[in-house]
């Protein structure tokens, strides 16, 4: 009897459903709406990520990976320098000034790092390949314009890894902490104390 009933249901059913055509794939398989990837399972593609290329200046490409672990550099951001940046870059190619342009470059993407870490901690928590990840490193690479692609799969010797913030610091910012510090040192030995 039950098969009975079942029959009749999908025989009433079948003429209303004529016009649904229903396909499934396999897992994430089909396209979403508004999504026009030709890729596979939908996913956007690289290009999609890709930054204007500024003929005149220099960009670099921000890394972030895990500290320990699987040490494979993820693509964060790129920033386009000016004409100090495009100075240093060229400094890179020479044996005599490599060593400054580098230290130079490091410390300057450096702080501008640090300056916003809290921030850029938390987007890169948000990362599925780094939410495990205990301590996080920082390495910037100059976007090769001929194939801005490679910025995806850097080769590792090309990544710079941006030293500790302390590291960072300019001599002049050195200067002034180390100044204030001895003030600091002065007023306590004298026993004054500021008043808020």
């Amino acid at each position: 009897a039950r098969d009975l009933v079942a029959k009749r249901v999908n025989a009433v059913a079948a003429p209303m459903r004529a016009g649904l055509h229903v396909s499934a794939k396999g897992k994430g398989g089909g396209k979403r709406a508004g999504q026009q990837s030709g890729r596979p399972g939908g996913q956007p593609s690289m290009e999609q990520y890709m930054p204007p290329i500024d003929p005149d200046n220099e960009q670099f490409v921000i890394y972030v990976r895990s500290v320990k672990g699987f040490k494979s550099w993820y693509p964060l951001n790129v920033v386009t320098g000016g004409s100090t940046a495009n100075t240093l870059v060229k400094g890179l190619g020479s044996d005599m000034s490599k060593e400054l342009a580098l230290s130079s470059l490091r410390n300057n993407i450096g702080q501008a790092i640090y300056k916003d870490i809290i921030q850029l901690e938390e987007m890169c928590r948000r990362m599925p390949m780094l939410k495990a990840a205990k301590e996080l490193e920082f390495g910037f690479m100059v976007l090769d314009k001929a194939d801005p692609k490679s910025m995806f799969k850097p080769p590792g010797d090309l990544v710079y890894v941006i030293p500790p913030e302390e590291e960072t610091r300019m001599p002049a910012q050195k200067a002034a902490e180390g100044f204030k510090n001895a003030a600091d040192s002065v007023k306590k030995m004298l026993g004054v104390s500021e008043k808020i």
